[in-house]
């Protein structure tokens, strides 16, 4: 090409040699980066997922434990024992130990025990009954 003072020079978007478009190579790393992105999200869930249960097994002890102390403050102090109960249904081991009356009152401490991906988990509530 010329210009207007006579000079000449080459202009590459004029080329014929110059495509347009996308090549392969634009392609391969786009879905490179879109995998690196979905295993990203993925493990976000997954990870999610591993946390919504804890706390769903972590709920359920201390639910336990709450119901526990609640069925032997029914019961009274004559009445209330110790005790252990095994609910492999739940995977949970639950123990409870009622202490002596002591000034009109016996303390009571609810244990609940089960397994996480962690390693044993216990929750201990502690509680009293008024005789």
């Amino acid at each position: 090409m010329r210009s207007r003072e006579g000079e000449t020079h080459s202009n590459a978007c004029t080329s014929p040699s110059r495509r347009h478009g996308v090549s392969i190579v634009e392609v391969l790393v786009a879905l490179v980066l879109l995998a690196i992105g979905l295993l990203g999200v993925a493990g976000n869930g997954a990870i999610a997922m591993r946390a919504s249960g804890g706390a769903a097994r972590e709920r359920r002890a201390a639910q336990r434990a709450g119901d526990r102390l609640a069925s032997l403050r029914e019961q009274g102090c004559a009445s209330a024992r110790s005790g252990v109960l095994v609910d492999p249904a739940a995977a949970l081991v639950e123990r409870w130990s009622v202490g002596a009356v002591a000034s009109g009152a016996a303390l009571v401490d609810a244990e609940v025990r089960w397994r996480a991906p962690a390693g044993q988990r216990v929750l201990l509530l502690r509680g009293g009954i008024l005789c």
